[in-house]
């Protein structure tokens, strides 16, 4: 394993969640992956193995997806606090929307003690890791899985989401869940067009007002812009809201999302938008 310690890094990552963000929505919708039916030749194969014989599979699909940037992250005294890996896209549930992983294998100053507990010295040492999922989606808006023509086939052409697909220029932003980026994507798309024909107007804007703001909200409307997603707080039961985050600007938008909608990811209607700018302090 080079640098790393492997059994370590294994050990760590087995036992690590990709969490969401403590802020639930009021409406939730579970997305179970597959349509119940033949159990595929793999997992047939995989689900007879010995505890022993499946751990040994499993480490080495592990490794083998994960892929090191080969850059150590530093902190201000230059001090090394961790290394990303990173996962090859894959597809999701969503058509246009592909989906990697990182996972930041994580350092910091370890204190290290002898065996009746005095201790030794302090040593930088890997110590933990973060999972955190980044989505990638090709063209707006995202399709719901239930977003078909009446008697047409439910499969539709899949997004090719591979090694060579999107592709080292494609753009790429963190959110929570394959839902979270869909449904905040295509919100914001429905808020640009709205604002667009005039039937919808920015709560505020920081740094801009009136028009000004309309036109600095707009001027977001780039994949490429978008750095990440994160639920709020709903107003009420049947909203949705958002922050997008486009590094200085982050845009907070709300909009609804019926109790008993089975399209989690295509709001009714926008209720709000507002842009606020971020301040950066370096500590």
């Amino acid at each position: 394993m080079g640098m790393w310690n492997r059994n370590f890094f294994i050990a760590f990552l087995f036992g690590t969640v990709f969490f969401t963000s403590s802020v639930a929505h009021a409406q939730k919708f579970n997305i179970v992956s597959g349509l119940r039916g033949v159990q595929d030749t793999k997992s047939k194969e995989l689900t007879v193995l010995s505890p022993v014989e499946a751990k040994q599979v499993a480490v080495d699909d592990l490794l083998s997806i994960l892929q090191p940037t080969g850059a150590f992250i530093l902190d201000n005294s230059r001090n090394v606090t961790g290394m990303i890996f990173i996962t090859e896209p894959y597809e999701t549930v969503y058509r246009y929307v592909c989906r990697r992983d990182h996972v930041t294998l994580r350092y910091q100053s370890k204190a290290r003690y002898d065996e009746d507990g005095a201790w030794l010295d302090r040593e930088r040492q890997p110590v933990g890791v973060e999972g955190q999922p980044v989505f990638h989606i090709e063209q707006l808006p995202v399709p719901g899985i239930t977003s078909r023509k009446p008697g047409a086939s439910y499969r539709y052409k899949s997004t090719i989401c591979d090694a060579n697909h999107p592709g080292p220029a494609a753009a790429w932003f963190a959110a929570p869940s394959a839902t979270d980026a869909a449904r905040a994507a295509n919100m914001f798309r429905i808020a640009t067009d709205e604002i667009k024909a005039k039937r919808l107007t920015p709560t505020s804007c920081d740094s801009a007002r009136g028009e000004a703001c309309s036109q600095l909200i707009l001027s977001l409307n780039d994949p490429s812009k978008l750095r990440s997603v994160e639920p709020c707080a709903p107003s009420w039961g049947d909203d949705a809201c958002y922050v997008l985050s486009f590094g200085d600007i982050e845009v907070t938008i709300t909009g609804i999302v019926p109790r008993n909608s089975s399209e989690p990811i295509t709001p009714t209607v926008i209720e709000s938008i507002r842009a606020d700018t971020v301040i950066t302090v370096s500590l």
